[in-house]
């Protein structure tokens, strides 16, 4: 699995995802709400772990791991909160078949950039979490706080 951010111009997000899976197992998220590697790596493990006890609501990798990248159950719900939208520029990428990033990102007409993908106090009041959370943790863990929506996921299958 490669995960990775991007920047690349805005597009329509249906051809966009459309050309990602002509590709590989890839999963293209707006990294606006992409608070750090970490978030994308226990939504990936979340995902992975529901396909294989069979607990998963979505028929594919890529979309199961959108539910947890989203902290929400919905499938609808998920895609609207962290899905690529029509001015999105930055992305975060997931390459589940693990295949060369460099030819991934040159096909979607994207450069990595992984500064996209870090943490910022605007990501995470973006995603949902609120300023009372923010202030019940020390600030070098603010991100954690994402990791628990992550895992939240489980128990609201």
């Amino acid at each position: 699995m490669e995960i990775m951010g991007a920047k690349g111009p805005a597009r329509e997000p249906d051809s966009r995802l459309a050309l990602a899976r002509t590709i590989g197992e890839i999963q293209l998220l707006d990294a606006r709400l992409v608070c750090g590697r970490d978030h994308l790596v226990a939504a990936a493990e979340h995902a992975e772990r529901a396909m294989r006890e069979g607990t998963n609501v979505a028929k594919t990798l890529a979309v199961e791991f959108v539910l947890y990248a989203a902290g929400e159950r919905q499938i609808s719900d998920a895609i609207r909160k962290v899905g690529v939208r029509d001015d999105t520029e930055e992305f975060a990428l997931v390459n589940f078949d693990g295949g060369n990033p460099d030819e991934v990102l040159r096909a979607l007409e994207m450069s990595r950039d992984d500064r996209v993908i870090e943490p910022s106090r605007q990501k995470l009041q973006a995603f949902g979490i609120t300023e009372a959370e923010l202030r019940s943790v020390p600030p070098d863990q603010v991100s954690d706080l994402v990791l628990e929506r992550v895992a939240l996921v489980d128990l609201l299958k």
